[in-house]
């Protein structure tokens, strides 16, 4: 009988021992988390096949005879286990390669450093508007995608968000649709550079040859240079632009989106009709039409659920005004890219909270961005004099500190004029003082809606 090490025991890693349970292939779950339970565990994985859950260490012996090895996206590389996993020459795939060899049906698939869960949660809506209940919208956006491919079959679609940790261990997996929308710095804590951490994100398209489409963000400098390089994408290639008019593809020209192709020019739709705000929202729009309609749907479905769409909580997120001061939750924005689409998003003058868990990123673009339109900077969080020390180089100087989410509501509160935006985007990941950054935005929101 085959055996399986399935590392981290998240929802990605039950998924997977679930799916190989399932497939009769007996497995091995390790994670070394000391809060994890191993009779919820168990109570949550059936089947026949024999599951050894493993807390501690993994020994020699548990090792004999593994084929395989399945790593979830968070789980450290570092890891001990993992590091004799490879002297073993044992092969790693990510848990989504392993949803991929076992499912059916189509497979569409968005990956970015920003920008990813709106799209992919939009070309969820609009495909739905064609297939119904046969699509699937999985991955980094919170449902594993072993777990739909336990009740997988032909009619299905599914719409996944691969962030570069599930994308570093793919072997064969190929969307037939996908879609990369840009790069920013990120995860370079984990990562040994910026070319690394593109890599990784690069495996979407790997094995796509010239039947697959892939859509690309033409303003995105790096993408645009590598499809000039001769073998990088073997597949179809169409852009979606934000600032010009395209030969061919999706394109943003006087406040509208058009779509062109050698025979015909579409005007699609009017971005006023749009419910999501912001040059960084209407770019996603038209990498979500892309992928919806190279999977099959036509632009009459993809525009009546674009106008449907209202975004995403914790995105840009109106939450209330009050005293003629809009407060906005963007507790999502991880990474200084993040935030700086943000704060473009914003119409007037902003007071902006930031600081969180650094993620081994440079905040001077960051800095730059918030020159032209931030009158106040509160900072809370691990990262506060990281980027207040880059603020004062680059000559910004009104920063404010607060030890906690709610005293900087306060502060921001007190110091706002009527016109401002109050924006709460991190540019930081939110473990220092939250367990994640819904947490962490639904403190922001409770809090404002407490504003007397």
């Amino acid at each position: 009988m085959p055996k399986t090490i399935v590392l981290g025991a998240g929802l990605s890693g039950i998924a997977a021992s679930k799916l190989l349970i399932k497939n009769e292939v007996e497995v091995l779950l390790f994670d070394n988390n000391p809060q994890i339970s191993v009779n919820k565990i168990k109570k949550s994985i059936y089947g026949k096949v024999k599951l050894k859950i493993l807390l501690e260490n993994v020994s020699d012996e548990d090792l004999q005879d593994v084929n395989l090895c399945v790593i979830s996206p968070g789980f450290p590389k570092t890891n001990s286990v993992y590091l004799r996993v490879i002297k073993k020459r044992i092969p790693v795939i990510s848990e989504l390669e392993l949803g991929y060899l076992y499912g059916k049906g189509e497979v569409c698939a968005i990956t970015g450093s920003n920008g990813k869960t709106t799209t992919v949660e939009l070309i969820g809506s609009i495909m739905k508007k064609k297939y119904g209940d046969d699509v699937e919208v999985v991955g980094n956006i919170g449902t594993p995608y072993c777990e739909k491919v336990l009740n997988s079959n032909e009619k299905k679609k599914y719409v996944i968000e691969c962030s570069s940790f599930q994308l570093e261990d793919v072997l064969k997996f190929k969307p037939k649709v996908a879609g990369i929308l840009n790069f920013s710095p990120d995860h370079l804590d984990r990562y040994g550079s910026y070319t690394d951490y593109i890599n990784a994100k690069l495996n979407i398209a790997i094995n796509m040859n010239s039947e697959d489409v892939l859509v690309l963000n033409y303003e995105d400098q790096i993408l645009r240079d590598l499809t000039l390089q001769k073998n990088i994408f073997k597949c179809k290639v169409v852009f979606f632009s934000s600032k010009r008019t395209l030969t061919e593809g999706f394109y943003l020209y006087d406040d509208a989106i058009f779509y062109k192709d050698k025979t015909k020019t579409i005007k699609l739709m009017n971005t006023s009709e749009l419910k999501l705000i912001g040059n960084h929202n209407y770019e996603n729009v038209m990498a979500a039409m892309g992928v919806a309609y190279y999977m099959g749907v036509s632009f009459v479905e993809i525009v009546d659920a674009c106008k449907e769409f209202s975004g995403l909580e914790h995105r840009v997120e109106f939450v209330r005004e009050k005293n003629g001061v809009k407060y906005y939750n963007d507790s999502k924005g991880t990474n200084p890219d993040a935030s700086i689409k943000a704060i473009d998003a914003m119409k007037g003058k902003i007071i902006l909270i930031a600081g969180g868990r650094d993620k081994g990123v440079d905040y001077g673009d960051f800095i730059m961005k918030i020159k032209e339109k931030v009158r106040y900077l509160i900072l809370i969080g691990e990262a506060k004099k990281k980027i207040a020390n880059k603020a004062r180089v680059l000559n910004y100087h009104s920063v404010i500190f607060a030890d906690t989410l709610d005293e900087a509501v306060d502060i921001a509160n007190s110091y706002s004029n009527v016109g401002d935006n109050v924006l709460f985007s991190p540019a930081c990941s939110s473990f220092d003082m939250f367990k994640s950054y819904e947490e962490r935005g639904e403190k922001f929101k409770t809090k404002v809606m407490s504003l007397k």
